[in-house]
């Protein structure tokens, strides 16, 4: 354990957990004076199993209007459409229902808003520390594990690249997250369950950290644990509620490193690269990286990969070899080629991969895109 550091608290306000939807609903917009509420989500959420309706219908008449249809990724045109949105509705507190990429392009939505950014250009001032916080309430609700909603981080696809770019602002970070289990019930099982590694990976980078404190320690211990232990009965029982938000609370558990500034690794910095430039989905890029970053890694963090490996259940079973199993388990794609990334894009994601932070943050140097290349190739 690393006793010499600082911890910082999160911005996050509130989460509500285990309460019926229109409970906690009511609990999140509080007292907010004449609430106007925006509700946003994708396309899926309101065609599959009506939980879009569900949502619209326990915000009742102060819901001003919604937006749907947005993108995987969360192109820079799509948070300028709900910027402007926002704007001509006068709202003062938007509810998304989804997964990383509506709760990203509604962060970064809510900032462009406030700081007078209205086209896709001008997003790349957002990467400014001189801005100002949004005004808009966020409340988010959750339908992936991928935990996003529980920080300051948003990732944003510039098209014209096309490349995944990281904004930070503590401002961004949803007031409020309701986690209902409820909501996940039609979220398609390879992307709930693809997020759910995205999970077991944020756990574990955050516990291998070089920046780790004892509290996002113990939190990436107990996280790691219900994860390990309960997508399994998901993946057993896809209708087991309890198991669903063991799920969704060991993934609010897993990002308490992200959310207060604890340093990840390659699996994230790298799997960054393979979300936004070779398009595969980011739990699909834990499941295919982490075994491999887990192993490179070894000769310097073995300590304390023993010890999560304990947390995920047998201690004499390697960590990385249980992330394998576990990926297997829950029948997700184990290497590159089977995520449709061609063998030829390799040598580009390597070098681009050395331009995102958490490639120089990684527990065991990685010097050259050489380097990437090697974890590439031995993933594809």
């Amino acid at each position: 354990m690393n006793f010499k550091g600082h911890y910082k608290t999160g911005a996050i306000q509130e989460v509500i957990y285990g309460k019926e939807l229109i409970e906690a609903l009511n609990q999140a917009i509080g007292d907010t004076s004449d609430p106007m509420v925006m509700f946003v989500t994708n396309t899926s959420l309101t065609k599959i199993g009506g939980l879009a309706g569900i949502v619209k219908k326990a915000l009742g008449k102060v819901c001003v209007g919604e937006v749907k249809g947005l993108k995987a990724h969360s192109p820079r045109q799509d948070v300028i459409t709900l910027a402007k949105e926002l704007k001509e509705k006068r709202a003062n507190i938007v509810v998304t229902l989804g997964g990383g990429s509506v709760c990203d392009t509604t962060k970064v939505a809510c900032l462009a808003l406030e700081n007078g950014v209205s086209s896709k250009n001008g997003i790349g001032q957002l990467a400014s520390d001189e801005l100002n916080s949004p005004k808009i309430k966020h409340i988010a609700i959750p339908t992936t594990l991928s935990a996003g909603e529980y920080t300051g981080f948003a990732g944003i696809t510039d098209e014209t690249i096309p490349r995944k770019e990281l904004f930070f602002h503590n401002g961004m970070v949803p007031n409020v997250v309701i986690l209902d289990p409820e909501m996940t019930s039609v979220t398609p099982d390879r992307l709930f369950f693809g997020t759910g590694v995205r999970a077991v990976d944020h756990a574990i980078e955050t516990y291998c950290s070089i920046n780790a404190n004892p509290l996002v320690e113990a939190s990436s211990l107990h996280g790691l644990n219900l994860l390990a232990s309960a997508l399994p009965k998901c993946k057993a029982d896809p209708s087991d509620k309890m198991s669903r938000l063991e799920c969704l609370v060991g993934s609010w558990l897993s990002i308490q490193g992200v959310a207060n500034g604890v340093d990840l690794g390659a699996s994230h910095g790298i799997g960054h690269i393979l979300g936004g430039t070779a398009g595969m989905p980011h739990g699909e890029t834990s499941c295919v990286m982490l075994p491999h970053v887990l192993r490179y890694n070894s000769s310097t963090n073995a300590d304390r990969q023993a010890i999560l490996a304990a947390a995920m259940g047998n201690l004499n079973h390697p960590l990385a070899d249980q992330v394998q199993s576990l990926v297997s388990e829950l029948e997700l794609p184990g290497r590159l080629r089977d995520a449709g990334v061609p063998k030829d894009l390799l040598p580009k994601l390597a070098e681009e991969s050395m331009l995102d932070i958490w490639i120089a943050t990684n527990p065991r140097f990685l010097g050259t895109s050489a380097d990437i290349l090697n974890l590439l190739e031995d993933a594809w």
